[in-house]
């Protein structure tokens, strides 16, 4: 087999000097690095990207894998000149094979029409696709490396929580001082919408240039700044975030979406609401227990956390009270949750929720041997789930007389 020419800028020097290392990764003025090019093909359409992702095949055709892998991505398409007899797929991936080997890379996957490569230098990993179609040959280069956030902080038409991409300019808000919106959520393997109302503000995007940042890029920097907000994430996808936090005892929902060029921030805080004035007294515990056997009690925990909050003490101390007056009194302290969020999470914590209750009224020098605690998540619903009231409702403690 006759071997054509394989060219590629900087390939020489490369070859005789060592390559960049991936982390100074930088794309030749054709192709890229470090994978060159067939003289019988011109360059064509190529795209970069800071931080995306790409999927690639390890193994055998009869056995094999997916393996996405993250970092700098570069992608260039080559079509055969004009004029000139298009190669064999064949001799297009013995090139290109070759040239792989002798830089030092391992082929992990190959078929009639691909090649897939792993170079590791110096400890970092550059994965090299190679697809041919006889007149066109497709290549792909991701460097992979972690993603460097670079959300601004929030300011001009930014939501009050949360920035936006550099590089990306805000149109006017949309503000309503009551709205609703709905907001997709990860239930197990399926997702439902949840819909959900209070004051609206809504804020898109446009891209500044002609080169935008890709949805990973976009999607993961938001869900980092949301992570450091403490929100709960609740949907995922290739162009979407849904997120629900809380600040000064308010529920704040965030949607992302993006398409690359343009980005939509949703946000709903969400209409309070105010389960009880007073704390139940201990009378009134005790009345509701001996004619119902459980009463309904709404203790303040740190959001998405088994944390009492300081306020939660007058309703402990009236638990405690209960006791101290009665004591034959056994109760069982059962958690429950709203169903926003993935069933067995919410057991976990409505489970530990309602052994803090139970830790904080030995605190108070309760007879725990009088005490067990158990967790049902969103089991047992007192209310309508697709309310913000009704949400509010279920998330409780209740006491059961055992």
């Amino acid at each position: 087999m006759s071997m054509k020419t394989l060219v590629g800028v900087g390939l020489g020097v490369a070859m005789a000097a060592g390559w960049m290392a991936p982390r100074a990764f930088a794309a030749p003025v054709t192709g890229c690095a470090p994978a060159g090019h067939l003289s019988a093909y011109d360059a064509g359409e190529r795209t970069t990207r800071a931080y995306d992702k790409a999927e690639f095949q390890v193994g055998t055709e009869d056995d094999n894998k997916s393996v996405v892998v993250a970092g700098a991505t570069c992608t260039q398409n080559y079509m055969i000149k004009d004029g000139v007899d298009p190669l064999s797929d064949l001799e297009i991936q013995s090139n290109y094979r070759d040239q792989l080997s002798k830089l030092g890379a391992q082929v992990v996957y190959k078929d009639d029409s691909d090649t897939i490569a792993k170079l590791v230098k110096d400890g970092h990993e550059t994965w090299i696709k190679v697809h041919s179609e006889g007149t066109e040959i497709n290549v792909t280069v991701v460097d992979k490396r972690p993603l460097v956030d670079t959300l601004t902080a929030p300011s001009g038409f930014d939501y009050r929580l949360i920035g936006h991409m550099p590089g990306y300019t805000a149109d006017t808000p949309t503000k309503r001082n009551f709205d609703k919106a709905d907001f997709t959520v990860q239930k197990g393997d399926d997702t439902n919408d949840v819909s959900v109302e209070g004051a609206l503000y809504d804020v898109n995007y446009m891209v500044d240039g002609d080169t935008p940042e890709s949805d990973l890029a976009i999607q993961q920097n938001y869900r980092d700044a949301l992570a450091k907000l403490g929100a709960q994430i609740l949907y995922t996808d290739d162009s979407t975030t849904t997120a629900r936090l809380e600040r000064d005892g308010r529920t704040i929902w965030l949607k992302i979406a993006s398409q690359q060029t343009e980005v939509e921030v949703t946000a709903i805080d969400e209409k309070p609401f105010a389960a009880s004035i007073q704390p139940p007294t201990a009378d009134a515990m005790k009345a509701a227990l001996d004619k119902d056997g459980h009463v309904a009690l709404y203790v303040n925990f740190d959001f998405n956390k088994a944390t009492l909050r300081p306020d939660a003490k007058p309703v402990i101390d009236q638990v405690a009270a209960l006791l101290k007056n009665d004591a034959a009194l056994k109760l069982e302290v059962d958690g429950y949750t709203d169903n926003v969020g993935a069933d067995d999470y919410n057991v976990k914590l409505s489970r530990a929720r309602a052994a803090a209750v139970v830790a904080a009224l030995k605190t108070e020098g309760a007879d725990v041997s009088r005490l067990s605690s158990n967790g049902f998540g969103p089991a047992n619903p007192i209310a309508d789930q697709s309310t913000a009231e009704g949400r509010a409702k279920n998330r409780r403690v209740e006491l059961v007389k055992k």
